[in-house]
This record gives C-alpha cells, structure tokens and sequence, in this order.
C-alpha cells in the first residue's frame, strides 16, 4: 500500500503554527508522513491568518498555485483564521477546496478529510468546540528546542482594528495543572525550552490562579531550562509579572508587548485601553524590576485619521521606549471590525513612507544597541544548522545568534563570546 503524505502551509503567528503541528501530529497518528513539498502531498492544508489583509490573499495565492499545479489527484483543506472569519466564501472565491475547518475544530480534521470523496467540500466551523481537545502526546512539535504550549485560546479585548475576537471566540483557559502536566512531558522529551501562547495570554486567569502563578507553576517544572510566553497586552501587565522576570530563574527576560501607536487620539480610536503615557509607565516599571527585560512592540501606521503629528508621536514613543525589535504594519481594513467604519482616508503612498521612516529609526537603534554586545559572552541556545557548519540560536533575552558549528550543537545551550552585529543578529563563537 502506497504511504499517504501531507503537506502544511502556515500562515500567521506562534498559535497558528502551533494548530499546524496539531493538525500535523493527528495525520501522522492516522498514518500519513509529511512529504517535502506540496507537489508531494496527497494532502494539503493551509493554515490561514486573517489579521492583515496581506496575510489573508496569501492563502488565495497558495490555493492558485495548487490549481495550476494539479495534476496530481489530492485533497486540499483550508482552516485558521480566514476560514473562520469568511467562511463558505472561501469555498466561492476558491473551488476545489474539499474540506474548510475553523479555529476550533482541528482535531477533526481527519474524520473530515475521511469524509471528503471528491463530491464537494466538507465544512465545520463551529466555534463553540472545544479547542483543546487535541491530546498533547500527538502534537509534532517542529523545533527541536521550543515547543509551544497553549495557554488560553481567544480575546476579551475589543481593539477597532482586530479580527481575533470574531475568528478565535472570547477567552477560554486552560487549567494549570493539565498545562503544567504537557510541559512536564515535552521536557521528558528532551524540550529545554517552552513558550506559553495566547493571543493575550497575560490575560490568563482560571479559577484562583492568574497569570503570574501559572508563571510560577511553570517555572518549578524540574529539567525546563528556559519558560517564554507571547503575546501580551499592556491593560495586563502589573508589578508582579514584572518582579516575576527578576526573581524566576527559568522565565526568560524578554517581554512583547504592542503598542500600537504613540499618539492617544489614535489609542483611544483603537480602544487599546491605555494611552501613551500609560504605556510608558508599564515599561519603566517592567525596566525598574529587570533592567536586563528585552521588550519588543507592534506599530500599526495610517490608521484611519492618523495625522503627521500622531505619527511623529508614535516616532517619539518608539524613540523613548527604545525597542529590543519592533513589528510594523501598515493599517489595512479587516471585515467586521469597528475601524471598518471609519474612513481608511491616509494614502499607500504615505503609509509606506511612514513605515520606512519607522524602521529606519528602529533599525538605526538595533544597531547600536546590539553592537554594544561585542566582546560579551552570553548563553545560546542553538536550534538550528540551516547551512553546513553553521549555526543558529538565541539568547535568553531572545537575540538571533549565528556561529560556527556543526549540527551536533543543536540543542545545547554553549556559552558564546560576541564578535559581531548587525541591526536584526549577533554572529559569535563558542567558548569550548
């Protein structure tokens, strides 16, 4: 009997990459093997993100590859985000997709493709399913090193611009000791490194534990050698998240936290829940407890109504809060979100010009600030060899180091003396 193979596109952040290596995990445990490309596959599935406008046409783009290259007999499944948010549109905007799944209901995705014969596309977008019910011994984690663990799925938050609360649900959390309990075996398993997800995962609350304590649980966890969580909301972030960087050993001292804007008119637009100043007490304070905290930030430009002078404050904020990295992203409208109905009135030519000037500020300042690093011995964890003799790691403060090496340094921590920068990595040797 000839071996099935899938293949997997993933669009999008940490926690759709982490549903990839669910969805990957339960086709194994039916028997498939992963193929090396598309062209291989007899099952392909592309994971979708719907925050940017740009990451939603990718997955038109991918379905039009593989009409053009189809002639070989296969399924095509589509789940994640845009699925969930448009729905059967994308049945319409893209014939021959055979099954269409939502956030919530990966783990069916093989009963499903078992139900797809060719006569047209199964559908399940119920989001009132239980997101969790993948069993956490079948995820194919695919970084040697992290392995991601889900914390809490959806967002109470009500931001203008985002699609999260209509494509992921409200918050739902899982319970300390079941996450507790897969961290423990993804350690058993040779993981030095975890990293809790959530769309705002310092959110986190279920029953009297909240966030911090889960940090806490996490960080007894014997054999874990390095805790990191993402993504985080400023409303969140307290005095005691911020002592719990200085005082857990095994929680990284890196923190991403976006921001968005630097002007308040366009805060309050986007029903952040803070305003600048606000902001920038939450990082001195995150700065006064660890001094060492790496902080990295999101930026949106030309949102609707933002002016020169809203712009110039987003550039003065990002200038003070001077950003380990930073994520910026022209505005584009999103379906069924409140800022659809304002007027998306900057011009493309301007929001590039505005992006530029963003990271040219950003990246002038990475520069500097990683030079300063030269000469330094820092700890890396390797986790990759993507060329012969080199290799790729991070610092605990989750700087990109490259150095000299063979693939048997994957997944040890070395200890490395700086020898160059650049704006976005460090390059480096090791101390044998």
């Amino acid at each position: 009997m000839t071996e099935r193979r899938y293949f997997i596109e993933t669009f999008g952040c940490q926690m759709n990459v982490n549903d990839s290596e669910k969805v990957a995990g339960l086709l194994e445990a039916e028997g498939f093997a992963a193929a090396a490309s598309a062209d291989d596959a007899d099952f392909v599935f592309v994971n979708t993100c719907a925050v940017r406008e740009k990451a939603a046409e990718k997955l038109y783009s991918s379905l039009g590859r593989l009409r053009r290259a189809g002639a070989r007999e296969r399924r095509i499944g589509v789940g994640g985000c845009v699925a969930q948010l448009q729905g059967r549109e994308v049945l319409a905007r893209a014939p021959g997709i055979d099954l269409l799944v939502g956030t919530h209901n990966i783990s069916r995705v093989p009963e499903l493709l078992r139900r797809a014969d060719g006569t047209g596309p199964v559908v399940d977008l119920d989001r009132r399913a239980d997101a969790f019910d993948v069993p956490p011994a079948l995820v194919a984690h695919r970084n040697p090193v992290r392995a991601y663990v889900t914390a809490i799925e959806g967002c109470n938050h009500v931001c203008s611009f985002c699609v999260v609360p209509r494509t992921r649900g409200p918050e739902v959390c899982r319970g300390v000791d079941e996450i507790a309990a897969e961290i423990e075996q993804l350690v058993e398993r040779g993981f030095p490194e975890v990293m809790l997800l959530g769309q705002t995962v310092n959110a986190y609350r279920h029953g009297e534990h909240d966030f911090v304590a889960l940090l806490e649980r996490v960080d007894r966890i014997h054999g874990l050698r390095r805790l990191r969580f993402t993504t985080s909301h400023p409303s969140h972030v307290d005095r005691r998240l911020a002592r719990a960087f200085a005082r857990l050993p095994r929680l990284c001292p890196y923190l991403h936290l976006p921001v968005q804007s630097g002007s308040d008119p366009i805060l309050a637009s986007m029903r952040r829940g803070y305003t600048a100043g606000g902001y920038g007490e939450a990082i001195a304070m995150l700065r006064e407890e660890c001094p060492g905290l790496a902080l990295t930030s999101d930026v949106i430009v030309g949102y609707p109504g933002e002016t020169e002078a809203d712009f110039e404050a987003t550039l003065d904020l990002v200038a003070r809060s001077r950003f380990d990295g930073l994520f910026a992203f022209k505005y584009s409208p999103r379906p069924g979100t409140a800022a659809l109905r304002l007027r998306d009135d900057v011009g493309e030519e301007e929001k590039t010009r505005r992006l530029r000037v963003l990271n040219e500020l950003q990246q002038r300042w990475q520069a500097e600030l990683n030079g300063r690093r030269i000469g330094r011995v820092e700890e890396v964890l390797f986790e990759s060899a993507p060329e012969s003799h080199r290799l790729s790691g991070r610092t605990r403060d989750f700087r990109i180091v490259h150095s000299d090496g063979g693939e048997q340094a994957v997944g040890t921590l070395c200890r490395v003396e700086i020898t160059g920068a650049g704006p976005n990595s460090l390059r480096g040797r090791i101390l044998h």
